[in-house]
């Protein structure tokens, strides 16, 4: 379905997929997964430049800064000399103040490793990958920063977290902020205008239902739009499941300390819960066991 000199990585919900592109002897690699996996991303990473008989790495790419898309920037470019790093050009103030709570690393209990980038990318430009055109496209929203990458040619779209299978990345309340769930609208309708044959993600499988997997992520966005509570709860759940995968788990006394102490969780308890440290805890667990993403053993929370 792709491409000879392009490659498909798909890896899971604590690294983004990637997708590499060969032109020559040179590679571009789109988005390096979560710091922590480091080990695998190089790993991967190097059997892909392999399959192609050992090209270089010149160029990453990140469709937006997240720390699951960024995490692997600068050990990969550290171990390739001379690989430059291209970012989104709206993403260049949060990256100047590294670590402020809308990059959602401390402020949401997640790492990545600060680096310096070459260049970047603006909405409209065309970009060269793999030696065809591929249109740069803003899809603010779950991040509103962000770029996907789309081949007319190809009819390939690359979509990051503006798009899934089934749903899409997550936008903040709009008490916290209106302006996420109104671009994410915006988003799906830019989208809907493309011509594509087959979706790459940035979670998940490659897809072909592209117009039914918009169906299904305008669906749930709009149903999380009569309801800021639920998208609240929808956000702090998953940033605890992420952490405790990425983490392996915690002693459960420590997690009244812990919601009290991460930015996430302290502020939307009190903007929307106003339950005690203990109480959200409590409550906070509850959600995680029966989403079946975390079980309690020997007194300590264990990722499933």
């Amino acid at each position: 379905m792709l491409p000879e000199n392009m490659c498909f990585i798909e890896r899971d919900w604590l690294s983004a997929n990637h997708v590499m592109f060969c032109d020559g002897d040179s590679a571009t690699l789109i988005d390096s997964g979560y710091g922590k996996f480091n080990d695998v991303t190089i790993e991967k990473v190097d059997a892909a430049l392999s399959g192609w008989g050992h090209p270089s790495l010149d160029r990453i790419v990140n469709t937006h800064i997240h720390s699951d898309h960024i995490g692997g920037n600068a050990a990969l470019q550290r171990l390739h000399a001379g690989c430059s790093i291209t970012v989104p050009v709206d993403e260049q103030p949060a990256l100047v103040n590294w670590d402020a709570p809308e990059q959602m690393l401390t402020y949401a209990d997640q790492e990545a490793e600060r680096f310096a980038w070459d260049d970047v990318i603006e909405p409209g430009q065309t970009v060269s990958l793999g030696g065809e055109s591929w249109q740069a496209i803003a899809t603010p929203g779950h991040d509103m920063g962000s770029l996907v990458f789309y081949s007319a040619k190809l009819r390939i779209l690359i979509s990051a977290d503006a798009l899934w299978e089934t749903s899409s990345g997550f936008v903040p309340p709009q008490a916290i902020d209106p302006e996420p769930l109104a671009a994410q609208r915006a988003t799906f309708k830019r989208l809907a205008e493309l011509d594509v044959a087959l979706v790459i993600p940035g979670h998940g499988p490659m897809f072909t239902d592209y117009s039914g997997a918009l169906k299904r992520a305008n669906e749930k966005l709009e149903l999380f739009a009569t309801d800021d509570l639920r998208i609240a709860k929808n956000v702090v759940k998953g940033m605890f499941i992420y952490s405790m995968m990425w983490r392996g788990g915690m002693p459960v006394v420590d997690l009244p300390a812990y919601v009290a102490r991460i930015g996430v969780h302290r502020d939307y308890n009190a903007q929307f819960f106003k339950m005690s440290d203990e109480g959200y805890a409590d409550w906070l667990l509850g959600e995680a066991v029966r989403a079946s993403k975390v079980r309690i053993e020997n007194d300590a929370i264990v990722s499933v």
